[in-house]
């Protein structure tokens, strides 16, 4: 298969029905081998989403080289770039409608807490690691300077992949455990700050100055407000509860698809990401349970079994571990260093919650799940020219490395001994 590729001729600019047909080739293959990979990793007992980004990465030009252009043209690619986006969007959103907000509600402290500390250490720990690799072969012309490519450099450590963590919470049926409320909620305002602080690198790299991040997190604000104090009420009215038959019908739906869509295209123009907003459209959908679980049966299976995997997928088009050498090697071990050891001493601040350091160590692990999100700050700096390639792939292996980690931590953790009443849920009641 590699061998045929490799020796077909170069592939000319498709359009048309040869855009449709290469577009529903790639589609089928990251789905059935995302699948294939995915259910490998959970024999392993590793998450599935491993082998999903795995799958991305094979289809790319890590295994394919050149070739890779022939199966999934640059055109296709920005189809199916589209369709991961939608497929974020959603599941953020099934999230959403999943999570119990009352397992957290007026413990917001904790979680803005740990929040900042999960955000800020890391990125701190960017700047003397981005010094040690400051060089043409990591840092792209915009990132000649330290400082913007210092500030990518920590956007890409202080990443924790909210979809990640809640797929890896769900698959344990731990998403409304005491934990793993506390994780949640302290990765749904994190990744809020994240995301403004990855603006903030790049308002910095495209020296725009503080006005053009002022102005964006004014625009967050109204954004939380409008989703809370006006898109909450509305939905109560379009989403009412039916005791006497289907909580929600084909125009409910309707509601949802398009609301969650809105939702996302918002988070996309105020730079927090389409995910955020599909999250907090999920939020604020009536806390109706019989509501909640239908919309979320209805949604389950077609965003977690096939669009997901082409979100995952999409930045193995990108990647090419052949890349890596010896002095690049050192490189990820820095980088891995920072984004592990920083997430760990960000969980520390809960230990003044009353958490025993087994429960701490799981937060830890828990925060070191980073998905392909970080990629979404290693490709916002690679299109700025902040950083080369060889940095966006050590990026990608500190995403597989920090996503094969967490569930043997979290069993681990799970295995020290505990007292006899978690302090943890003591700490998480109201």
């Amino acid at each position: 298969m590699v061998e045929l590729l490799q020796a077909a001729p170069a592939a000319a600019p498709v359009s048309g029905p040869a855009l449709v047909s290469y577009v529903l080739l790639d589609v089928c293959l990251i789905v059935a081998l995302a699948r294939l990979l995915g259910g490998l990793m959970q024999k392993l007992r590793q998450p599935r989403v491993v082998g999903e980004i795995l799958a991305g990465v094979l289809l790319g030009p890590t295994l394919l080289g050149p070739a890779s252009l022939r199966l999934a043209p640059v055109e296709a690619r920005g189809v199916i770039a589209s369709i991961a986006t939608i497929a974020l969007i959603l599941f953020m959103f099934l999230a959403g409608v999943e999570y119990d907000l009352g397992r957290v509600r007026g413990r917001g402290r904790q979680a803005v807490t740990l929040a900042l500390s999960a955000v800020a250490i890391p990125a701190l720990l960017g700047f003397p690691i981005a010094a040690l690799i400051h060089s043409p072969a990591y840092a792209g012309s915009a990132g000649a300077e330290l400082l913007p490519f210092a500030l990518f450099v920590g956007a890409a450590l202080s990443v924790t992949a909210f979809p990640v963590m809640a797929h890896i919470l769900m698959e344990r049926g731990e998403l409304n455990s005491p934990m793993g409320s506390l994780a949640v909620a302290s990765t749904g305002i994190m990744s809020i700050l994240m995301f403004s602080y990855i603006g903030f690198a790049g308002a910095v790299a495209a020296a725009t100055g503080l006005a053009d991040f002022a102005m964006r997190s004014g625009l967050v604000l109204c954004f939380v407000a409008g989703a809370w104090f006006v898109g909450r009420p509305l939905l109560r009215r379009l989403l009412p509860e039916r005791p006497s038959g289907p909580p929600v019908t084909g125009d409910g739906m309707a509601v949802v698809f398009a609301g969650m869509v809105l939702f996302g295209l918002i988070g996309h123009v105020i730079g927090i990401h389409a995910m955020v907003g599909g999250f907090a459209f999920g939020l604020i959908v009536p806390d109706v349970p019989a509501l909640r679980r239908a919309i979320a049966d209805r949604l389950r299976d077609i965003a977690m079994i096939f669009l997901l995997p082409i979100f995952f997928a999409t930045a193995g088009f990108s990647t090419d571990l052949k890349l890596l050498d010896g002095q690049s090697l050192m490189a990820a071990a820095l980088l891995l260093a920072g984004a592990i050891g920083g997430k760990f001493l960000a969980a520390l601040p809960a230990r003044a919650f009353g958490l025993s350091w087994p429960e701490i160590g799981a937060l830890g692990a828990l925060f070191n799940t980073r998905g392909l999100l970080v990629l979404v700050a290693g490709l916002m700096g690679l299109q700025l020219r902040i950083i080369t390639p060889l940095t966006f792939t050590l990026i990608v292996v500190v995403a597989l490395v920090t996503n094969l980690m967490t569930l043997p931590l979290l069993r681990w953790f799970a295995r020290e001994p505990a007292p006899e009443s978690s302090r943890l849920s003591r700490v998480m009641q109201p």
